[in-house]
């Protein structure tokens, strides 16, 4: 391919991901319709990344199936730095559609100095809050509502289920190679499991996989169901890239497998 076609292959696909933000509907985490959509950076490796979150908020991906099987709250990760909108949000929300499930992906505060993880979490928390008492009025179906992250985002996840346990938890939790869950090989208090059912997928060589091993650990020692998998290779941040790495190719169709089995 020469150097114009190239050129004109990547402002075709910035313009179709400009078209893309520009329709998807955006609720802030006070419940208004219309919320501002931060701008992403299309990256030279394929990932597009969201630097800075002005207005925390909600995108919502209702699926074609009718009735939904219930409504998941993805969480993409990046460190607390970025969010990793494409590989980790819209290609995933797709494959939740295709599972019968309506998403919306959280647009939580990150790279807000010393208070970000905070921030995160208190986003985290209105937005499960938004959905479990507005979610039908945007045209979720609420009877079930999990929560799913990557990474950085995959703590939040743990973390929002640990600090919703006594009042309204989701109902099940999706951890992909989650990172910062550990310490010396056991789980800190802050993202302990207690009673959400969680599945947990990790690539044996990913330098965060002692996290989701000391998860999955806890939550056998504390009798929560939890669907483990740990791949001998795979790295770390393969999300729903076009191209998997041939140890986690499975992960969707694992996926669909516990979906499936929850009643």
């Amino acid at each position: 391919m020469n150097r114009v076609g190239a050129v004109l292959i990547v402002l075709v696909a910035f313009g179709l991901c400009v078209a893309r933000a520009a329709d998807i509907r955006r609720i802030s985490l006070e419940g208004k319709e219309g919320a501002p959509a931060p701008a992403a950076e299309p990256g030279k490796d394929g990932i597009d990344r969201i630097q800075k979150v002005e207005t925390p908020a909600l995108e919502l991906f209702p699926t074609a199936r009718k009735p939904a099987r219930g409504a998941i709250l993805v969480c993409p990760g990046g460190g607390y730095h970025i969010l990793a909108i494409n590989h980790e949000g819209y290609f995933v929300a797709k494959k939740l559609n295709e599972f019968g499930y309506d998403v919306a992906i959280l647009l939580y505060r990150v790279s807000a100095g010393d208070q970000t993880r905070e921030l995160a979490i208190a986003d985290a928390k209105a937005a499960l809050a938004l959905l479990q008492k507005r979610g039908g009025e945007f045209g979720l179906d609420t009877k079930k509502i999990g929560v799913m992250g990557f990474s950085a985002g995959g703590h939040l996840a743990a973390r929002l289920t640990h600090e919703t346990a006594e009042g309204a938890p989701p109902d099940f939790a999706i951890l992909m190679y989650p990172a910062y869950l550990e310490r010396d090989g056991k789980v800190l208090d802050e993202v302990a499991p207690v009673k959400t059912p969680a599945f947990v997928y990790v690539a044996g060589d990913d330098p965060y996989a002692p996290s989701a091993v000391a998860y999955a650990e806890a939550c056998q020692a504390a009798k929560v169901p939890c669907d483990f998998t740990k791949t001998q290779r795979g790295g770390h941040g393969f999300g729903l890239k076009p191209v998997l790495p041939p140890d986690v190719k499975d992960w969707p169709d694992k996926l669909r497998g516990f979906l499936d089995a929850m009643k």
